[in-house]
Parts: structure tokens; C-alpha cells; sequence
């Protein structure tokens, strides 16, 4: 397995860089989209335990992030629904000009599979898995973490865009930067119960999309102690979700592993290499 780094522009003439982890023998590509604000080295584990399974993986920055950071945040108008209407497209237009004869699968983490809808160009997908990937209505999250969440949206972004223009959260530890209106729209859906879907968002402000009418099968992971992906976020997302293939899911419930814990980002810890990650590989070998 070789790793390559990459750089592509979006139609919008913004820049998005990222790495490939190549097999020898690659049997599939799988654009992997990550959760908002998450350093994307954190799912390399995991994807190397793909690639080792000779999945050819793309893992990279939405606009605005990480490495795909460029200019000032200060003066960035990117908005959160960018990420799928903009930033998503263009990785699988450039993984299917630079593969062009294999077959192309999603994989995608939080919002990294909410936006997956908003794509325009979803002809050759043979599949996608999510984990995590639900409404994020505040009501129907644990009353501890919605105080955290209240504080980030409500106290700390706010503060921070007075006092820096963006939402400085990287030197906090609570998340990677942001530009100030992806952390506004992001916080104006979680608002409503329906995300994105509620009618003040969709058709308007947001594309219809291609939520109601994919032609590939979709397998979700969720775990039972989510605090953000709880189970009534999960099924109000999903109610709004259609494909002419199978919909799947998979609930974890982390004491059946021998786990204390899995919450939202658990799903891509070492130990879940042969709790989880091995049947991860069983659904993309269906998937082909």
C-alpha cells in the first residue's frame, strides 16, 4: 500500500486537499467523508484497515478546514451545506477521472453522510455505509451534552466571532476551526426536529436533493449511547430517506461488544478492528 497526497478544486474554484491510501491490488474506491470539525487524521486507522483490504480509500478537508484550509477564516463565507453541495461532488469527480475502472462506494461519518443527498452527481455509487449519521436536534440529546452544545452554539461562537471572526475552537480542544456561517446554518438546523428537512431549510435555503430517491443500497451503523446521533434523532433522519435498494442498519450497544463506551466517534478506535471494521468489510464486498 502506497499513501499520495492530492489537491482538487471544487466548480466554485475553491481547493480541497487530501490523501489517497492505495493498494496494490485495489477492488473498489471509497470517497470517505468525515464529521464536521474533525481532524481527518483520525479515521487513518481505520482507513488503512480498509486499504489493507485492498479498498482504495480518499480521505481529505471540507473547504475552509484542515488542508483545505487557505485564506483568511476571518472573511469566509462558506456555508455547512457547502460541504455536499460543493465539496463532495468535486472528490468524486476527481476519483472517478483518476479511477475511472473501478467501482466507486461512500463511506461517511456524521454530517459526512447527512450532505451525501445533496450531491448531483450520484449515477455510479455501488453503495454506501454510514455511521452515526442522523438529525441533530437538540431536544433529543442527553440533557448534559445539549448543555454543551447550548454553550458551543449559543455562548462560545458567538464570542469568538466578535472577537476573531471565525469560531476559534482548535485551541480549546473542542473541535477544528470553522468558518462562522458553517457553524450558523449547522446550529439553525439543529434547531428543528427534522434538520435539514424541516420546511424553513429544504427547498429553500438547501437543495430537494437526491435523499428520497437513491439507487444504491445503504447500510447505517449507530450505536445505543450515542449523544448526538441518539436513537429519535436517528429515526427522524431516516424517515426522510429512500432508495430503490435495501436501506440496512446495524444497532452497536457497547456493552454486547465488552465496551463501556462508543458514543459518535468510537465506531474508528483501534479496538473496534474486530468488533466492528471486519463486518464493515463484508457489507463493501457485498456492495461489488
Amino acid at each position: 500500500m502506497k499513501t499520495e497526497n492530492f489537491e482538487t478544486i471544487c466548480d466554485d474554484g475553491v481547493k480541497l486537499k487530501g490523501i489517497l491510501l492505495i493498494p496494490d491490488h485495489p477492488k473498489a474506491v471509497i470517497q470517505f467523508n468525515c464529521g464536521t470539525g474533525t481532524k481527518k487524521e483520525f479515521y487513518l486507522s481505520f482507513l488503512t484497515y480498509l486499504a489493507e483490504n485492498d479498498f482504495l480509500c480518499c480521505l481529505w478537508d471540507y473547504r475552509g478546514s484542515g488542508d483545505s484550509y487557505s485564506g483568511n477564516l476571518k472573511t469566509c463565507e462558506f456555508t455547512f451545506s457547502d460541504y455536499g453541495i460543493k465539496d463532495m461532488p468535486a472528490i468524486k469527480v476527481f476519483l472517478n477521472k483518476k479511477f475511472p475502472d473501478l467501482p466507486f462506494m461512500i463511506v461517511g461519518h456524521s454530517a459526512g453522510g447527512q450532505q451525501i443527498g445533496f450531491m448531483k452527481n450520484l449515477d455510479n455509487v455501488k453503495g454506501m455505509i454510514n455511521f452515526a449519521v442522523s438529525a441533530g436536534y437538540y431536544m433529543n440529546m442527553p440533557f448534559s451534552y445539549r448543555m454543551k452544545a447550548y454553550f458551543y452554539f449559543y455562548i462560545f461562537t458567538p464570542i469568538s466571532v466578535l472577537m476573531t471572526g471565525y469560531v476559534k475552537a482548535k485551541t480549546f480542544g473542542i473541535m477544528e476551526n470553522l468558518p462562522k456561517n458553517v457553524v450558523y446554518e449547522w446550529r439553525n438546523w439543529l434547531e428543528k426536529k427534522d434538520y435539514f428537512f424541516d420546511a424553513q431549510f429544504y427547498g429553500t435555503t438547501v437543495p430537494i436533493g437526491h435523499f428520497k430517491n437513491y439507487t444504491f443500497p445503504i447500510h447505517l451503523f449507530w450505536t445505543t449511547d450515542d449523544t448526538i446521533s441518539s436513537q429519535k434523532n436517528t429515526e427522524t433522519y431516516w424517515q426522510h430517506i429512500d432508495s430503490k435498494e435495501d436501506i440496512t442498519f446495524t444497532k452497536l450497544v457497547p456493552s454486547e461488544l465488552g465496551l463501556k463506551k462508543i458514543d459518535h466517534f468510537g465506531f474508528f478506535k483501534k479496538n473496534m478492528k474486530d468488533r466492528l471494521w471486519i463486518h464493515v468489510i463484508d457489507k463493501l464486498n457485498h456492495f461489488i
